[in-house]
């Protein structure tokens, strides 16, 4: 499970490393506001049918499942750091 998958449909406590972003210039800058970014590592807490959160460093954000579903990442291994 190594290939790039959206945070709207990757499993809940999933650590992944974001690799892509496809939104649009104003969203993506909004995301790097909050520390979204690319190669930055995030934990996928919460992903049911609605919202998506997230766990990035000691913060949790809350994102909806549009752009959720434009940030693309690759699974961490366990117990790499």
């Amino acid at each position: 499970m190594r290939e790039n998958r959206a945070l709207s449909e990757t499993a809940e406590h999933t650590r992944l490393t974001i690799t892509a972003i496809t939104a649009d210039k104003p969203t993506q800058c909004r995301l790097m506001g909050m520390g979204i970014g690319l190669g930055k590592e995030v934990e996928l807490l919460r992903n049911r049918r609605g919202d998506v959160v997230i766990r990035n460093g000691n913060s949790r954000i809350t994102l909806g499942r549009e752009i959720a579903s434009r940030i693309l990442g690759r699974a961490v291994r366990p117990g790499k750091e």
